[in-house]
């Protein structure tokens, strides 16, 4: 018997095991309310977790027959292009200038050593200001503080376009040695874009004749006669809107909250992960494995079409002959 029940409590602990590895922390994090920080960034309709998973069916009112089709193509980007703030502070505009001019000057040199080309380093000047402190007068019983300068602040984004995302760890550590730690963002382009939307058309097309059969021969609605209203729409999610972040971790008491003295918390990283757009809504999803960060790429296509009404008669065209006489007919 003990054996029995040491094997029922091996299979529970080795399930919720699994279960964890499958789930991953961010569910985790999102069970744990009050314990853990978990922010889930939504950016367009297409991301929306839907709260009832069982399908809706709206059946639209009069003679018109509403078809859709949703589709979802992800693609790997063709070019990078990542964006490096470059902060420089001194005492006099000169001074703060070259210091800033001999960093870049020794980062771009060294990224061409790496593989990044010339051309391919854009340095864009974002500010220059002057930085203040308060001075106290010195004057008897004088309790004034003003304003005076105190050196110069100079930034500027360094812009490095690149085609593998392989370079990253190159560029991040030519980056460090030069104290530059401020990766701003990283852009994503695909070189084609027109063409992922030539696909993603031609697809819903066909999905829609495909839709439009069915109705006719297994449904038996005429569809073929009526006049036709078709409408589209694209959207485009890239991978620096995608990501998401949530703490991972749990308090523990032991007995309630200390007496005496204070309590010094630990520091509790956040944990951040590309979030790809779900597929829930979508008909068709083009390359539906994403390992690389994707940009994705969405399309809609709607059909209306006006339904004949079985119980409506047919209208008939007729000729009044010059005998008075009305002659039926028949026009295809």
């Amino acid at each position: 018997m003990k054996k029995i029940f040491y094997t029922i409590l091996l299979l529970l602990t080795m399930s919720s095991l699994i279960m964890a590895q499958a789930t991953g922390n961010r569910n985790y994090a999102k069970r744990a309310k009050g314990n853990v920080n978990y922010n889930n960034n939504t950016y367009n309709d297409y991301s929306e977790v839907p709260q009832n998973i069982e399908p809706n069916v709206t059946l639209g009112q009069g003679k018109l027959v509403t078809l859709e089709v949703q589709i979802l193509s992800n693609q790997k980007a063709d070019t990078y292009v990542a964006i490096f703030n470059l902060t420089q502070m001194g005492k006099t505009v000169d001074e703060t200038n070259w210091l800033l001019t001999d960093r870049y000057n020794g980062f771009a040199q060294e990224l061409q050593s790496v593989g990044i080309p010339k051309d391919a380093i854009y340095l864009d000047m974002i500010s220059f200001v002057p930085l203040y402190e308060y001075e106290k007068e010195k004057k008897i019983f004088s309790k004034t503080h003003n304003e005076v300068p105190k050196g110069f602040e100079m930034q500027q984004n360094v812009h490095i376009k690149y085609n593998d995302m392989s370079m990253m760890p190159k560029i991040m550590s030519v980056a460090a040695k030069y104290e530059i730690f401020d990766l701003v963002k990283i852009d994503y382009a695909v070189d084609n874009q027109e063409a992922v939307y030539v696909e993603m058309r031609e697809k819903a097309v066909a999905h829609l004749v495909q839709e439009i059969e069915l109705y006719v021969d297994r449904l038996g609605v005429d569809l073929e006669s009526g006049y036709r209203i078709v409408g589209e729409n694209k959207q485009v999610s890239f991978p620096v809107d995608r990501y998401s972040s949530y703490n991972a971790y749990s308090n523990v008491s032991l007995g309630g909250t200390p007496e005496k003295g204070k309590v010094q918390d630990m520091y509790k990283p956040k944990t951040m992960y590309y979030d790809k757009v779900a597929y829930d809504n979508f008909d068709i999803v083009i390359n539906p494995t994403v390992l690389e960060p994707a940009i994705q790429f969405m399309y809609t296509m709607k059909i209306q079409i006006a339904v004949k009404d079985p119980n409506q008669p047919t209208p008939q065209h007729v000729w009044l002959t010059p005998d008075g006489d009305l002659v039926p007919i028949k026009i295809d």
